[in-house]
């Protein structure tokens, strides 16, 4: 198949990696892979939070980092 006239053949070009700042969750910046539904989160300061298996998880995922800080202090 070749690609349209006017249009550049992106067949073999690497996927798109974007990170996105998530509003409604606070300090925290999250990573999406257009690879898999995993979301990656971080804290503004680069501390990694962990992975979400899916976008839906990401409250979950940050409601237990905040318990695990405000029990044991910034990391």
């Amino acid at each position: 198949m070749r690609p349209r006239p006017g249009r550049p053949d992106t067949r073999d070009a690497p996927k798109a990696r974007t990170p996105a700042r998530s509003p409604g969750y606070g300090p925290y910046v999250c990573w999406f892979d257009a690879d898999t539904t995993d979301v990656e989160v971080f804290t503004e300061g680069g501390t990694w939070v962990g992975t979400a298996p899916e976008p839906n998880d990401l409250g979950e995922l940050l409601e237990a980092f905040e318990h695990q800080q405000a029990a044991g202090g910034e990391q």
